[in-house]
């Protein structure tokens, strides 16, 4: 982040100054070229006034050793006076840009550029009283030759601007930087905000973190104390039951239940720990592939083939319909997330009861006729290892996380969950896919 300050403020002077290098450059110019105008219509209002006092080509052949070159051309465009070359063998003017202003106007300029020798002619024509035409034009070095000439200069002009910027850059960033960098430390040793030498724009950032991170910190331990008492309970069962075992205070039969029963407690550890992993991989899934083109009635029927074992044992009938506009994601989880919700809806159903998995375009439904949810506890259910009833869903081989993967999963897909349920009649979750 620092390099990038640095170079975004770096480039930012360098442009900065170069661009007002060449807008200062052109700015002179206009104003230089402006300046010529304006002199040579003076200079040739001089001359004017000396060709009208006297002899006309007499007059105006005192100005031959100046810089300004003057023409003098009859109304018709032939050329009477030249101070620069042979007049009798000049070509007809009456062409000229200058020259024709000059007969329809009174006055006309141009200005001519010469790729050869890098100049610009500027001229001023004049029409005087006997109606000839004046003219009077100067050579001026144009923009090009100018920058050439200055190349030099401007190099190290811009070598300097480089070298400026890059330090200033660099200080600059520092300075800007600099509380940025104490925020660490305000944490770790938990100084208020506003004892810091920081900018006061970013106390509430700093509290903020400080508030995100208390809360991550209590989450971890409540996450914690959560895994080690669901993990102690199967643990203490299996550990009573291998010692009754041990000590010979089982036989025959007994021994097969005890044993039966440390094979349910640690399947339901195993269940437990592999639901923990998988939500610890639904944390740090951003890497997954999300392209995959998914129709919800395909997976939801998979889901009802794997499941219809479970559901015969207790005499349940899932039934899947409707019609599916394909999403985009990742299949894998759209296929876990249907299992859990009609898994639950299973585990907490009737003997005998219903189980409708309703697939409307994007939106998927799963409605079941089991035991319900209390109102007071429908906006917790996606919490980790919550339980509407603690000592029930154990019962049933719940391991509290079900749910909240199938929120994980949602948030991936930028899904919208609701839950309406009730007691003793049944729970309907509804997923709506963008």
């Amino acid at each position: 982040m620092e390099r990038k300050i640095v170079l975004s403020l770096f480039y930012m002077g360098v442009v900065t100054a170069v661009v007002g290098v060449i807008i200062t450059t052109l700015t002179y110019y206009a104003f230089f070229r402006r300046e010529i105008r304006e002199n040579l219509a003076h200079e040739c209002q001089l001359v004017a006034d000396c060709y009208d006092s006297g002899d006309p080509i007499t007059e105006l052949d005192k100005f031959t050793g100046e810089e300004l070159r003057i023409t003098l051309i009859k109304k018709d465009g032939t050329v009477l006076f030249e101070s620069k070359a042979d007049s009798q063998g000049m070509p007809n003017h009456l062409d000229r840009p200058e020259i024709k202003s000059a007969i329809e106007n009174g006055s006309g300029t141009d200005t001519r550029f010469s790729d050869t020798i890098g100049t610009e002619d500027y001229y001023y024509a004049l029409r005087l009283d006997d109606g000839n035409i004046l003219r009077v034009s100067i050579k001026a070095d144009s923009i090009f030759a100018l920058f050439e000439r200055s190349l030099v200069i401007i190099l190290v002009i811009i070598g300097g601007i480089i070298i400026v910027s890059m330090i200033a850059s660099m200080k600059l960033t520092d300075k800007l930087i600099s509380p940025f960098k104490k925020i660490p430390d305000m944490l770790r040793t938990n100084q208020a905000a506003s004892d810091a030498d920081i900018y006061p724009e970013i106390v509430p950032l700093v509290e903020e973190i400080r508030s995100v991170r208390n809360a991550q910190s209590e989450m971890r331990q409540e996450f914690t104390a959560n895994v080690s008492h669901e993990l102690k309970t199967p643990l203490t069962s299996i550990s009573g039951y291998a010692e009754v075992i041990e000590n010979g205070m089982a036989q025959g039969e007994d021994c097969r239940r005890f044993a039966g029963k440390i094979r349910s407690e640690s399947a339901r550890m195993l269940t437990l720990i592999s639901d923990i992993i998988r939500l610890s991989e639904l944390d740090s899934a951003d890497g997954e592939s999300m392209s995959d083109e998914i129709d919800l009635v395909e997976v939801a029927m998979e889901c009802r083939e794997q499941l219809e074992p479970l559901a015969a044992q207790k005499s349940i009938d899932i039934s899947v319909s409707g019609e599916a506009e394909k999403i985009l994601g990742c299949r894998t989880e759209i296929h876990e997330l249907i299992y859990n919700l009609a898994d639950n809806a299973i585990k907490y159903n009737r003997s005998g009861g219903n189980i409708e998995i309703t697939v409307s375009g994007k939106t998927l439904t799963v409605e079941d006729t089991g035991i319900g949810i209390p109102s007071d506890d429908i906006p917790r259910i996606f919490e980790r290892f919550y339980r509407a009833d603690k000592s029930r869903s154990r019962a049933r081989g719940g391991t509290g996380l079900g749910l909240s993967i199938v929120r994980h999963i949602a948030q991936r897909h930028d899904a919208q969950i609701s839950v309406e349920s009730t007691v003793n009649v049944g729970t309907k979750i509804t997923v709506i896919f963008k």
